[in-house]
């Protein structure tokens, strides 16, 4: 015995779990990429900011170095050139 009047629609049914399939997955892999790039954006303004500040205390120990040998020495900046002294050597 059939029952027409309460028949599903299954023809329509496959393809529209696929589609929404479809676009949840696409969603997902999306939001994960962009996840994983932000993630990495920030990591690497950690490492940038920790290497300037890494690179500044290097020149400054070597500046102090050069200068507790009382000879001047030359500092560049571009084109611009100039010779250091430590104050109070003989």
């Amino acid at each position: 015995m059939k029952f027409s009047c309460c028949k599903l629609p299954t023809e329509g049914l496959g393809q529209l779990i696929l589609a929404a399939w479809l676009i949840f997955s696409v969603v997902f892999v999306a939001n994960s990429v962009w996840q994983a790039y932000t993630l990495n954006q920030a990591e690497m303004q950690q490492v940038a900011t920790a290497a300037y500040q890494q690179s500044q205390s290097d020149i400054v120990g070597q500046l102090l170095q050069q200068a507790e040998t009382c000879e001047a020495f030359p500092i560049f900046a571009g084109e611009t050139q100039i010779e250091l002294k430590k104050v109070g050597c003989e």
